[in-house]
């Protein structure tokens, strides 16, 4: 995975990508093979080591793993807290910042519960970049969101891999954005995996992945060639 890409996880379920992107954090070891971070070998490692990886990685978990008793504010300035000397004032001026880049100004004194499903998810986002991460993992961001939140996630995560250049690992069974977001597509099946462009596995000649990406892929495909044959 290119530093500084957004690379999209696809596959069946139980192919392995929630568990690929665990490994990735430090969270899970493998049984097999290695897992590089950052060209840093993780196997081996101890906590302490691994905790210093760690905060280089921002994980976005599939329900948000928001703590529903805390605040806004107390949620997203939790890492923070845990691993800087920051004083509150500057932890509160660093999650007011992080929460005004996903769209979320004047929330900070809100419980989770009196937040919309899209809302949770972004302060899930806000939560995870706190501690300015070269790397993000999310699992299934798009899950349980309407169309209209599926595209602000979407959006969301193209804006802070452009202007933050983190470097964007997303595990998702919701096709089209995939297609739309991806530098690089990595679909896991049978114990091993096919990566390339988007365009690369649409317009290829593997049944199987074509079948795979369906209409989603043919569509997309069909309107790259639009957009292609409409540039001077």
């Amino acid at each position: 995975m290119r530093k500084g890409g957004v690379h999209l996880l696809l596959g069946g379920s139980g192919t392995g990508k929630s568990t690929l992107l665990r490994m990735i954090g430090g969270l899970q070891q493998p049984t097999n093979g290695e897992v590089r971070v950052a060209g840093q070998l993780l196997s081996g490692l101890g906590e302490r080591e691994l905790g210093q990886i760690r905060k280089e990685i921002g994980m976005l978990f599939q329900n948000g793993a928001l703590l529903d008793s805390m605040t806004v504010l107390d949620n997203v300035g939790l890492p923070l807290r845990e691993h800087t000397s920051q004083s509150r004032a500057e932890i509160a001026d660093r999650v007011a910042s992080v929460l005004a880049a996903v769209g979320l100004d004047g929330v900070e004194r809100l419980l989770p519960s009196e937040l919309s499903g899209g809302m949770l998810r972004r302060v899930a986002f806000a939560r995870a970049i706190v501690m300015e991460p070269e790397i993000v993992l999310c699992d299934e961001p798009f899950s349980g969101l309407d169309p209209l939140n599926v595209i602000r996630i979407e959006d969301l995560l193209m804006r802070l891999n452009r202007e933050l250049g983190l470097t964007v690992v997303v595990t998702s069974h919701h096709m089209a954005s995939s297609l739309r977001m991806a530098d690089q597509i990595i679909l896991l099946r049978d114990q091993t995996c096919i990566a390339g462009s988007p365009e690369e596995l649409a317009g290829g000649d593997d049944e199987g992945v074509i079948e795979f990406l369906g209409e989603d892929g043919r569509s997309f495909l069909a309107r790259r060639h639009e957009l292609e044959g409409a540039a001077p």
